[in-house]
């Protein structure tokens, strides 16, 4: 129905409603319209014993935030509506309001109006703008959206018998600092199954109380880091599954903490020395002495440098080099044994978790671990004391080749709707739009920056 703003009275009839009053203020740049109840209480049950039996207590006004009409006007309904009290079981309650959206302070056709935004990948803020509706509402039909979705989706995959049979755990940032959420995700499919904040035991516990565990009875294998807390939990609820430790972590924690320890440790030693060589070369005197003393610190200084200079060469996977790249890493590996100790592990290190014999995998696992252990080098050393215990999460990955590298994508995903604009302030939101966002894509509905 077209609505003229020189009309001031329109009768319009909506179930138990009428709109008595229509209003345009231009210098608000608002359109207001009065719904005022025409029920009758022989028409009303309680709602609480249904009794027929009631009468009309009190009124109320409810304010609802409607579909823009005209461009650049807020549109407003205004619904006066009664409460009744029960005569039977003295209980008060308010009459519903029909075309007003659950869980929302926005009319049906206005919830309806953004979910056509929400279909056409408009963000939040952009939707919040354009109707005048807070995008706090948006957000929470979008919430709706997704809560349908995944609930079909789920039952879908109930009826067809969905089993898992390999999942990934992992946590992800949601906050600068220390606060983190886990996720569960099948790998087949690459779903998650679940998403909760913390990554303690008592937190990941949750997974296993709130996730039907009568479909879990086939899982197989489950990748995940070093948390030990995660292990123990599954090790405990589904001790079918073999635990898997992640190559990638593994491999991503040798090279910080023994490659790349080694490697500073030694790009140190040459600082120290040089600033040594220098303090002499200044207060020495004789001329000759400190021409030669002045070369010794030119020396150690190219030598920190060629060094500090070699972290992506140390660090990166041999066969993403360069020729020149190759080059210089020989020459530093050559000059400083411990280094091409370290390096050389690193190599065995991929070799071992491409194996797909679990024997022949034990076997290299154990021969690494005694030869770290005999290396002498500390912080080699140290890695394989912490690790030794772990060997047959690491052999695991013979029998069953998977990693938690699905589930990382999926956080690039989650950084992209924290940066246009969905944020970590609301967890049930953040943390359900986390899993709509891992569905495939024909089951999607989800604002993409514009």
């Amino acid at each position: 129905m077209l609505l003229d703003h020189n009309n001031t009275k329109i009768q319009i009839t909506c179930q138990q409603y009428e709109c008595t009053n229509y209003e345009l203020n231009e210098t608000k740049k608002e359109i207001w319209l009065d719904f005022h109840s025409r029920q009758t209480t022989e028409n009303v049950r309680c709602m609480y014993c249904g009794a027929d039996n009631v009468e009309i207590h009190d009124n109320s006004t409810t304010i609802l935030k409607d579909m823009p009409v005209f461009y650049g006007f807020r549109q407003f309904v205004r619904v006066r509506r009664h409460k009744y009290k029960c005569r039977f079981c003295r209980k008060v309650f308010s009459e519903e309001i029909c075309f007003k959206e659950t869980n929302t302070r926005v009319t049906t056709r206005a919830a309806n109006f953004i979910r056509a935004f929400l279909s056409m990948g408009m963000p939040a803020s952009t939707i919040s703008e354009c109707t005048g509706i807070h995008w706090e509402t948006v957000r929470n039909i979008h919430t709706q959206i997704m809560d349908e979705t995944l609930q079909t989706r789920f039952r879908k995959l109930k009826e067809d018998g969905y089993r898992p049979e390999y999942l990934a755990v992992d946590e992800f940032a949601i906050h600068k600092g220390q606060t983190y959420a886990t996720s569960v995700m099948d790998l087949d499919s690459g779903e998650v199954l679940w998403v909760g904040r913390g990554r303690s035991t008592e937190d990941f516990k949750k997974f296993f109380q709130e996730y039907d565990m009568d479909l879990l009875k086939e899982v197989k294998a489950v990748a995940m880091d070093m948390n030990t807390a995660f292990r123990n939990l599954f090790e405990k609820y589904i001790p079918q599954a073999e635990i898997v430790l992640d190559r990638f972590h593994v491999q991503s924690l040798y090279s910080t903490r023994v490659l790349n320890a080694v490697r500073v440790a030694e790009a140190k030693q040459y600082l120290r020395y040089g600033r040594c060589f220098k303090k002499f070369w200044k207060d020495e005197t004789t001329k000759s002495l400190r021409s030669e003393l002045k070369q010794q610190f030119t020396e150690e200084h190219e030598k920190y440098i060629a060094i500090r200079d070699s972290r992506w060469a140390v660090l990166t996977n041999s066969k993403n080099l360069s020729a020149t790249q190759k080059t210089a890493l020989e020459t530093i590996l050559e000059d400083h044994k411990d280094l091409a100790v370290c390096y050389a592990m690193r190599e065995e290190m991929t070799r071992l978790f491409e194996l797909r014999d679990p024997e022949k995998a034990t076997k290299g696992w154990k021969k690494w671990f005694k030869a770290a252990a005999k290396s002498r080098i500390k912080p080699l050393v140290n890695f394989a004391k912490a690790h030794c215990e772990k060997i047959d999460y690491l052999v695991s990955h013979a029998s069953h080749p998977i990693s938690t590298a699905k589930l990382e994508g999926l956080n690039n995903k989650i950084k992209v709707a924290k940066r246009i604009g969905y944020g970590f302030r609301n967890d049930n939101y953040f943390f359900t739009l986390v899993r709509y966002l891992s569905l495939p894509h024909k089951y999607m509905l989800i604002p993409q920056k514009t």
